[in-house]
Order: C-alpha cells, then structure tokens, then sequence
C-alpha cells in the first residue's frame, strides 16, 4: 500500500499562558505510574503546527500525558515572546525594552549564552523592530515582548548561527536547601515544604527565592523543568539525606516515573555572596558535577548540553527516514502527528507504508545525527540499532499496537 505524499507546513500561531509563578508556567496533568498528578512545568507544552495532506491525520496531543506518550520531552510555547523589566533610566524605555528582548532571544535560540557578543548577532541587535511581532505590558508592568520566528530563524541560517527549536529535552529537578541555622526542606511542586516539619518564616523566604531564582533561569534560557510532588510514594524512596548526601542513583531511580530527559540535583546553603549551590546534572549516562555555583548554573548547564546536542546550523537537507513497528491505523496517526510538531522538519513525503513499515523522505533542519536525536527525544520513535545506510535513519515506534 502506498500512500499520497504529506507535507509539513508551519503555522505561526502560538497561544500565551500565564501562570502565578511565571508567566509561561502552568499546569500539566500526568499519568504518572497509575497516579493521576499534577505537575508544575515553568514552561509549557504546546506548539502551533498544522499538517496538511489529501488524508489529513492531524491530531492535537499534549506531550506531558504520559499515558500517551513514554517521554515528557516538551515543547516551549512562545519561545518568541520574551519578558523583561524596562529600564528607568533609558531615555527610549520601549526601545531598550525591545533590544534587552532580543538579546535574551538569542541566547534562547541559539542555545548559546555569548550569541548578544557574536559580531554576527548585531545584524539582529541594530534593527530589532524589523522582527517585532507584538509589544505590551503585563499586570507587574514588566515588556513583553515577541518576534517573528521565521524572519529570525531565515536570518541566524544565513549568518550561520544555530538554531535551537521549541521541542526541547525536559528536566526533572531534586533540590535540597539547609538554611544554616537548622532549618531543611526539598523543593517540590507544592509551595510548602513536604517534609512534615514545621517551615520557619526563614525558610519559607528561603524556598521562595531559591525557586524564582530556577524559574527565572530556566525562563530566559527556554528550558522546560518540572518539580517532584514530593508525595508518599516520592518520598519513601528519597529523603532530604539523600539528596544532600550524594546518594544520587537513589533519586535517579525515583525519578523515573516522571519520564524526564534529565535529572538536576542541587544542594543549597546560604553563602557569604549569595546562595552556594552543589549541582549534579544527571544525562543519561553521563554526569556532570558543579561543586561550587550559583542556583542558574545548573539551568545554565543542561541548556549548554541540550543546545550542543540539538541545535542545527544552515539550510535543510534531505534524509530517507525508515519508521518500523507501524502496526496499526493509530500508530500511523501517532507518528504522523508527531513529525507534524517537530521544527527540524520543514517537509516531510510518505514514500511508501505496509507490512509495519513507514517509508518516509525528510527536509530536515542540520545534519542527520541531529535529527536522529530530536527525533528520538519524544519517546515516540527510538533508533534501530546497527541498521541505516548513509544519509539515512530507521527507527522503531515506541509502544507500537498489534495488528488487526
């Protein structure tokens, strides 16, 4: 059987949500081991894409439902739209406002924190209202600003700069905080301490600032994070001890019901300058210890990791992409509508499907290794071991249905 070619087609559309903690964040249900939770993200999850084709198989998903998908990989909302507090002393607040914005966008979607340094960034910084899309105010009276992503993104292609897109890795983070006269907590969904010990009005400052301060560092690097709940079953298999003892495979071994790409283990104490911070970022098998840092050092690392891993330089190219496992109708559906939310890809045609296998050639943002591992992020697709010719990948679907 063979089906009518399909092509992808971005919308521009993307729906602002506001949370009482940050402005992006909000709640996600999940699925969670048989447990019906709610989870704050600081970002969100959803993206405006539609898909076109004769037999249309758009779908709308919200990728935190774990009963759905294996992965809670999210995708950033309004990753265009960025906050910032104007300046008082500007003599043009709105243009200052605007170029403070882009300067933050660009460390957003590049991936790179020194992209506002790069000479070939100021093309961007000169002129930013060529790429205005929306300017306004909310209610703390902080700019809000947002840009056209594809005037941006066809300008960072043409002066070779990276591009990191909305679909990102999510990072599950276990905090320890002793505030040095007694007093410890973990940081958790909830606002309060889970610990069943009384919360001193030091601590409680504490913990509030501590997490605006991971909030607001995840926020302008665009990273999705999510809390532990800190609920029974959490915490009979992690313990204050554990976290800020370094029994690390413990936490990574309880994290695993969240399904996040990563895991951010911190411990923090209050220091002569500021908060001292001890992070373990946790990725896959690989860990990376910073002994000595600030609360957005560890945001600061997992976003340098991920943009490494993900962002593409340069055009598209075209890549042969082989899906097995594809048994039924609905897992059809599902890997269609999952190609259908991914930026990499700016075309896709479906070259052939039967007998469980999804032939498919790809325009695709960067190089194959880069599309191979954004694809396989969402939990829906996983590479197939020892197979693939060059230029390109097979995968095997995640969960696929038996065949009628």
């Amino acid at each position: 059987m063979t089906e009518p070619a399909a092509r992808l087609k971005r919308s521009p559309a993307s729906q602002a949500r506001r949370g009482a903690e940050c402005r992006a964040a909000r709640a996600v249900r999940l699925e969670v081991d048989g447990y019906n939770a709610v989870t704050r993200l600081v970002m969100g999850i959803r993206m405006g894409l539609k898909w076109s084709s004769r037999k249309s198989l758009a779908v709308t998903f919200v990728l935190a439902a774990a009963s759905v998908l294996p992965s809670n990989a999210a995708t950033v909302p309004d990753l265009y739209t960025v906050t910032v507090v104007p300046d008082p002393a500007a003599r043009d607040q709105r243009a200052a406002a605007i170029q403070a914005a882009m300067s933050q966008l660009l460390v957003r979607v590049t991936g790179s924190r020194n992209a506002p340094l790069d000479p070939a960034a100021q093309r961007l910084l000169a002129a930013p209202d060529e790429f205005l899309s929306s300017y306004g105010f909310d209610r703390q009276g902080r700019a809000v600003v947002g840009f056209q992503r594809g005037p941006v993104e066809r300008v960072l292609d043409g002066l070779g700069l990276p591009v990191w897109g909305p679909e990102r890795p999510l990072t599950l983070l276990w905090v320890a905080i002793d505030d040095g006269v007694g007093g410890r907590a973990l940081l958790g969904a909830n606002e309060t301490s889970e610990l069943g010990v009384a919360t001193t009005a030091q601590m409680t400052a504490l913990l509030a600032t501590v997490r605006d301060e991971v909030v607001a560092a995840a926020d302008e690097r665009g990273l999705p994070i999510a809390w532990p709940l800190l609920d029974l079953q959490d915490l009979n298999a992690v313990t204050f001890t554990d976290v800020w003892g370094g029994f690390d495979d413990r936490i990574v071994a309880a994290s695993t019901r969240y399904r996040a790409d990563a895991v951010l283990i911190g411990r923090v104490r209050p220091g002569l300058a500021g908060h001292e911070v001890e992070w373990l970022f946790v990725h896959g098998v690989e860990r990376q210890a910073l002994p000595a840092a600030r609360v957005r050092d560890g945001l600061d690392i997992a976003a340098d990791r991920y943009a490494a891993e993900l962002s593409t330089i340069g055009g598209a190219t075209t890549t042969s992409v082989t899906v097995r496992d594809v048994l039924t109708p609905a897992d059809y559906g599902r890997v269609m509508s999952y190609l259908e939310r991914q930026s990499v890809l700016e075309r896709v045609d479906v070259e052939a499907y039967g007998n469980g296998t999804l032939s498919l050639r790809v325009a695709a943002r960067g190089d194959a290794r880069v599309l191979e591992r954004q694809l396989a992020l969402g939990g829906v697709l996983r590479p197939a071991a020892g197979v693939g010719a060059l230029g390109s990948l097979t995968f095997e679907m995640v969960g696929g249905g038996a065949p009628p």
